[in-house]
Formats: structure tokens, C-alpha cells, sequence
């Protein structure tokens, strides 16, 4: 087989460590440019290979103007991060048309690293930076290559170049990350104009919508609790409250009133924790049902006790479009507005559309009539559910143009929002202000990492009706008719199978490596991606630096540059030490300087059996040691199947020699 030639060997590295670099972008890049990069680098492999002539400056130029034209019309711009990453892609395509000396190779292999910082501006997840530090190592030994051939001359040795280069600047980047002043924000997340998919709590409710987020299995949010949880029956992470209904639809109500301060009176076991909220593009915040003291600086509660984020310099709401962390403390047992309900929310909580949902209404008038009084009312509204033939599903079938009478007295299947939506209804038609709450309910509690792991499919909606005295009181339909859904703060057995969480549910060590990886993925983003100036500022708390302020993180920078220099000076120390030396060369050595203090020298070209025979013309005397010493010599430093025995009689008879040689010197 015809070996390669060193110029496609060195092309060829550089194009793998290239598309390396370019392959965590292709999702994001058009079809195009994908296209075009994978059939530039073929022909220019085949060019290479067949000596083909490269394409003319004049072609390359107009090549290069076309791209720029194509990248422009399909992002309308050539800034932001999409546009800026698909033009640096094209252009290593043209690149690649003109590669002839190291320069060109050193230029791709920059473009490279510059792809690679691309990918960490849209996600820094542990597994991404262990790509692109896989991807840097290649482009390094691709340049390796390039500036070093006599390296090239083994396959392994520019990778082993590379690893060493990378793993000497480890120390020096730690110290970077962990004292180099932190600014506020994100200055390096670059607007894109690339789409995010987020799921989560919408601000609409019709039947069916949180039953889709149930089948959904990614995290929604995580929760750090300074004491133990709370039990699973009573995690109700409220998240927005729905009071507007059109007989189909559950909206929420967002007036400028609904920002005043709602009468709360805390009550029952306080809880103090932390939430990291996933990307929602929503502005309003989870929170364990009833939050009591929240970061006012970051959001504000609504008079439907609805947390809201804000942004303190603009005094306006914003959506959540990465982890967002704040703290938070909860009463269970609040009373929200006990003493009176305002009449504005009266009116809205008490309204029903005209002609709709009549049969509802009717069953309403007839449990008001023989009920006692409104909590007697919400207990014969639950002992209906409970007694009679309803489902929890989450495949219900479809409901027609008036969902709550279907679904009351037909099909009487579905799930926590058919119910919620039923429920409110009977309790407005009966004269009982009611309103709708979504959330989600649950959560699993990670032992690895200490938190609560709070998943989309745990989506979950539920009432509140105001009562005389107690205020808005939660009513939890659902648990009527599916209690182990409320008691275990997660889907019944036969939910999960159809959520596709029964994998995780039937192999316990499956189920542990999950937990263990969240815990890992949760450690990396809090330790690493979300090291802020706080953080910073705890770093330096601990090492007895933080009331210095910037003279603490100068002390600390400088430290940490002294040790990343004694550490690279102690390595170098040890890759400069003098070398063991071979006992056989060091005993060949020491015969003949000693043999050239009696008057033979060797020469530098002179091998040991010619030395030998010189010796015996110049010295008689010790012709047979020195015959004997050489072919010994020869034996146990050439010979393949020499042995140790064969190197201890080498270095016994060189000795006896030096013994005689000294004796005899005059």
C-alpha cells in the first residue's frame, strides 16, 4: 500500500481536527454550508493526493464575495453569533482552497479554536467543554504539525505535544477563572437570532395543555431546602393563577392593580430555600404555595401571591431565558386575604360566560341547595368526584364545544386541568369565588446532590376558593380521584409508562446513575457556569481575603500566578533532569578513557571489536582481556537475545581490566 505523502498527512490532520471544531455548529448552520465544507475538504484531499492545480486567485475571490452575499441574505446580517459562526465556516471552506504553505495551516487551525469558542457561547455543559477540549487538543496537534515536522516524523508525537501543551496551561487557567475580576451579566453571550425551544407553565389553560408538559421528563426547576423538605403532599410549587374564563379557556388577568400587596398571614412551618429555575421565556417564578419573603430586588408578588421577575434597573418584567437562582421562604399553612375579598377580585372570581356550561351550573344549584354552608358545598363537589366513575389519564379523549359539560357527565376522563376547570366552575356557579392555579406538584429529592429535582411532567393544576374567614383556601380536585398522584408527588405507575419514565422506574441502578449524573451536571453549572462576583466574593471569604476587596484579588491573583509558576518550573525541572545512564555505555566509556591515559585513544567512529584489536597491536599484554571484554561487550549491547548475565559478566570483566590498565600505568 503507498504510504502518504507528508503534505496530505499534515492536510489531513488539520481537516479532521477542523470539522472536529465545526461539528457541534452543523444543527445550528444551513444545509449549505454544511454541504459545501464537507465537499471542499474531499476534493481537496483528492487534490492533494493527485496533484491537482489549486483554483485561481480571480475564482477565489469571487467564491469568497458569493458566500459573504449568501451568509448575509439568509441572516440578514453578518453580526450576532448564528451569522458570525456560519461566515467563519464558509470562509475556512475557501480557506482550504488556497492551503499550500504552514501559514495556511496555521490559519485554519486559529479559525478552529475560534469555532470551538463558539460552541461554548451557546452552551458551557460539562460534556460540550469536554468536546471542545478534545477538539482544541487535535487542532493543537494539527499545529504541532505545522511548526514542528521534525515531531511528524512519528504519528503519536505531535499528540503527546499537544497534551502536554494543554495540560501546562491547566494551572494558569484555574487561576484565571478564579480571580480575575467577575463583572456583572454575561458580556461574551452574543444575541442570536436562533430560536430556543423552551417548555413550561404557559399563561392559557385549555384541556389537554399540562397534560403535554406531562409526558415531558426534562427538569423544570431545582430547589435547595436549608432544612429537610417539606412531606410530598404539600409541595404545591405555585406558579401562576388563571381566573379568566371564555367556557373553553383558563388566561390569566394582568392589570396594573393585580400589583398590590395581598393580606398574608403566615402560619404553620416556615421553609427557606433556593430555586434554580430553567429557561421558560416566561417572566413569572416558581414558588412552594405560600411564598412570604422573596428577593424584592428580582421580583415582585402580585395580589394573586404570583411571583414575578423584574429587572431592578428598568423597573419591567423579563422572561427567565437561562437558569435563573433566587431564594425564597414559604409558609404552608399562609392565609392569603382572610379578612375580605376585594370587590373587583370578587367580581372577576365569581363570573362565568353567559349560555355556557348549563348543565354544570345546574348540578351547582342543586349540591348549593343541600349544602350547609361553602365548605359543606366543596365537599359534596369532591365526594362526587371520589364516588362516581371518573378517570385520571392523561390521554382523555376530546372534549367538543362545551369541555366541562362533557367532561362531567360523558366522558368523565382526564386530567388535573379537566378537573381544575370543572371544579371552578361548579364552585362559581354555586356563589363561591374560585380560581384556577398552575404549577407543578412533587418533586424528587436527589441524594447525591442534596435538592429537590422538579420535572415538567410533574405539571399540575389546582383550585383556590375563598372562604369567610380562612381566605383563599386550596382545593385539590385531583386528589380526589388519583391520590397517590398527590402522595407521592409524582404520575401514578401507569402514567409513567406512558411518560416513558418506565425504564427508570424498573432498574433501581439506572435510576441511581440518573440521579448521580443530575447531580454532577447540577454541581457543574453551579460551581462553574454561574461563578459570579458572589461567588467570587465566597472564594475569597474563605481563604481570609474578602474584606480587602480588590487588593484581596490581586493578593490572590498573584498567589496563584507564584504557584502556577512553581508548578511549571517544578515539571520543567523534572523533564530537564539528567538522565539515568546506561550501566553498559557507562562501563564502555570508563575502559576507554582509561585505556586512553595509557596512551590508545578511540576514535569517535571506532567500533569495539576494531578498538579491540588496536589495543592488542598497541598493549600485548592485554590482548586476551581485551578480546574476551569486547566480544562480551558486542553480546550484551547488540545481541537481541542478549541477558542480564550476559551484561554482569560485560561489566565484571571491564572492571578487571581498569584494575590491570591502573596497576600497570607507570
Amino acid at each position: 500500500m503507498k504510504a502518504r505523502s507528508p503534505g496530505l498527512r499534515r492536510l489531513f490532520v488539520t481537516c479532521g481536527a477542523l470539522a472536529l471544531a465545526l461539528a457541534p455548529h452543523l444543527a445550528q448552520l444551513p444545509v449549505w454550508i454544511s454541504a459545501a465544507f464537507a465537499g471542499t475538504v474531499l476534493w481537496r484531499l483528492l487534490a492533494e493526493q493527485r496533484g491537482w492545480a489549486l483554483p485561481p486567485r480571480a475564482l477565489r475571490a469571487g467564491a469568497a464575495l458569493g458566500a459573504t452575499l449568501a451568509v448575509f441574505a439568509g441572516y440578514r446580517t453578518l453580526n450576532g453569533l448564528a451569522a458570525g459562526t456560519a461566515l467563519l465556516s464558509i470562509m475556512a471552506c475557501l480557506k482550504l482552497l488556497e492551503t499550500r504553505a504552514p501559514r495556511d495551516h496555521a490559519v485554519l487551525v486559529f479559525v478552529g479554536y475560534l469555532l470551538c469558542l463558539a460552541t461554548l457561547l451557546y452552551e458551557q455543559s460539562f460534556l460540550r467543554l469536554s468536546y471542545v477540549l478534545a477538539a482544541a487538543w487535535l487542532l493543537t496537534a494539527a499545529l504541532a504539525r505545522v511548526h514542528r515536522p521534525v515531531e511528524a516524523n512519528t504519528e503519536v508525537r505531535p499528540f503527546r505535544l499537544a497534551a502536554r501543551l494543554l495540560a501546562l496551561g491547566l494551572p494558569l487557567a484555574v487561576v484565571l477563572f478564579l480571580f480575575v475580576p467577575r463583572i456583572e451579566g454575561r458580556f461574551w453571550a452574543l444575541p442570536t437570532s436562533t430560536p430556543r425551544h423552551m417548555t413550561g407553565i404557559d399563561d392559557e389553560m385549555s384541556p389537554g395543555d399540562v397534560a403535554q408538559l406531562g409526558l415531558s421528563d426534562d427538569p423544570a426547576f431545582r430547589a435547595w431546602f436549608e432544612g429537610p423538605p417539606p412531606p410530598p403532599e404539600q409541595r404545591y410549587w405555585r406558579m401562576l393563577v388563571l381566573e379568566d374564563f371564555d367556557g373553553r379557556k383558563w388566561r390569566r388577568y394582568a392589570t396594573s392593580a393585580d400589583s398590590g400587596a395581598p393580606e398574608v398571614v403566615a402560619g404553620g412551618a416556615l421553609y427557606d430555600y433556593r430555586i434554580v429555575l430553567e429557561p421558560t421565556s416566561r417572566e413569572w417564578l416558581a414558588g412552594l404555595d405560600t411564598v412570604v419573603r422573596w428577593p424584592s430586588g428580582e421580583a415582585f408578588r402580585s395580589r394573586a401571591t404570583t411571583l414575578v421577575r423584574i429587572d431592578p434597573r428598568i423597573a419591567e418584567r423579563v422572561p427567565v431565558t437561562a437558569p435563573f437562582s433566587y431564594s425564597l421562604r414559604s409558609a404552608i399553612d399562609a392565609a392569603v386575604m382572610p379578612t375580605a375579598l376585594p370587590r373587583d377580585l370578587q367580581r372577576r372570581d365569581l363570573q362565568l360566560p353567559d349560555g355556557r356550561a348549563p348543565r354544570a351550573r345546574a348540578l351547582a344549584v342543586e349540591l348549593r341547595t343541600q349544602s350547609h354552608d361553602d365548605r359543606d358545598f366543596v365537599a359534596r363537589v369532591l365526594d362526587r368526584f371520589r364516588r362516581e366513575a371518573f378517570e385520571y389519564t392523561l390521554e382523555p379523549p376530546p372534549l367538543g364545544a362545551e369541555p366541562v359539560d362533557e367532561f362531567l357527565f360523558a366522558t368523565r376522563q382526564g386530567f388535573c386541568e379537566h378537573y381544575a376547570s370543572a371544579f371552578a366552575v361548579l364552585m362559581r356557579a354555586a356563589g363561591i369565588p374560585a380560581r384556577v392555579v398552575a404549577g407543578y406538584q412533587g418533586g424528587e429529592f436527589n441524594a447525591y446532590g442534596g435538592y429537590l429535582l422538579v420535572r415538567q411532567s410533574s405539571a399540575h393544576a389546582w383550585n383556590e376558593v375563598w372562604l369567610a374567614g380562612a381566605g383563599w383556601v386550596r382545593v385539590d380536585p385531583t386528589a380526589a380521584v388519583a391520590p397517590d398522584r398527590v402522595r407521592r408527588g409524582s404520575l401514578p405507575r401507569a402514567l409513567t409508562e406512558v411518560a416513558g419514565a418506565r425504564l427508570f422506574g424498573d432498574l433501581a441502578w439506572l435510576a441511581r446513575a440518573r440521579a448521580m449524573w443530575d447531580a454532577g451536571r447540577t454541581a457543574w453549572y453551579e460551581a462553574v457556569v454561574n461563578f459570579d462576583p458572589a461567588g467570587q466574593q465566597r472564594l475569597l471569604d474563605r481563604l481570609g481575603l474578602g474584606e480587602r476587596s480588590w487588593q484581596g484579588l490581586a493578593i490572590a491573583l498573584a498567589t496563584g500566578f507564584a504557584l502556577a509558576a512553581l508548578a511549571l518550573g517544578a515539571w520543567l525541572a523534572w523533564e530537564l533532569r539528567p538522565r539515568h545512564r546506561d550501566p553498559l555505555a557507562a562501563g564502555w566509556n570508563a575502559l576507554c578513557e582509561r585505556l586512553a591515559s595509557a596512551g590508545v585513544p578511540r576514535a569517535p567512529a571506532e567500533g569495539p571489536l576494531d578498538y579491540a584489536r588496536r589495543v592488542a597491536a598497541a598493549l600485548p599484554a592485554f590482548a586476551p582481556a581485551m578480546a574476551a571484554l569486547a566480544d562480551s561487550y558486542v553480546t550484551a549491547r547488540y545481541l537481541p537475545g542478549a541477558s542480564a548475565a550476559d551484561r554482569t559478566r560485560f561489566l565484571a570483566l571491564a572492571r578487571a581490566l581498569r584494575r590491570r590498565l591502573r596497576v600497570a600505568r607507570p
